[in-house]
């Protein structure tokens, strides 16, 4: 019965991955991997570790239940390791904005890509990728932050390449092996 009723993002994601040729596994849950980008009043669906060639060391997958005010929201975090990323002062921060033609109902018709001071550099070179630009208009709102943190005993120094679904998109991320390569090649980015 409670199979029926869990939340399948995870598996679906997992499944999806496989179907395209990524050799990934799903982690047993509670493993302290969970804890990343995971405060309090979100829960973490479990974590998919990459076992393929790939600056993507795991995905954590984080959904915030539907409140009386609020639906329900998911977001992938993968998680690109780099022990040369500086701590807080120096953060990088890039995400999309997608411009639609209607404000909330209309078609997505371009991306805009804020940053904070430490990543105009990177936005510009997001802005320039026709596939990075191509990504956050097809799977939804992408950001890019760097991180040397501590998540509740869980210390995690690198990159998190977060992607956010909410209630109108298809709150299941299904990816081609095209995008696959594009959230690589924004890994690959943040690291060199």
């Amino acid at each position: 019965m409670l199979e029926k009723i869990r939340d399948k993002a995870r598996d679906n994601l997992y499944n999806n991955l496989i179907n395209i040729g990524i050799q990934c596994e799903m982690s047993k849950r509670g493993i302290r991997a969970d804890k990343l980008h995971n405060p309090w009043y979100r829960k973490s669906l479990g974590v998919i570790k990459i076992n393929s060639e790939s600056p993507i060391e795991f995905i954590n997958i984080i959904k915030r239940d539907r409140s009386k005010d609020s639906p329900p929201k998911w977001w992938y975090y993968f998680a690109v390791p780099d022990e040369s990323v500086q701590s807080e002062p120096n953060q990088i921060k890039v995400r999309s904005i997608r411009k639609k033609t209607f404000p909330i109902f209309g078609k997505v018709k371009s991306i805009e890509w804020k940053h904070n001071n430490y990543s105009e550099n990177l936005a510009n070179e997001f802005t320039q990728d026709t596939d990075i630009n191509s990504l956050a208009m097809d799977i939804g709102n992408v950001k890019i932050e760097s991180i040397n943190k501590d998540f509740s005993g869980y210390k995690f120094t690198g990159y998190t390449i977060e992607i956010e679904r909410q209630t109108g998109d298809k709150k299941t991320l299904s990816l081609n092996i095209n995008q696959w390569k594009t959230i690589n090649k924004i890994a690959d980015i943040c690291i060199n």
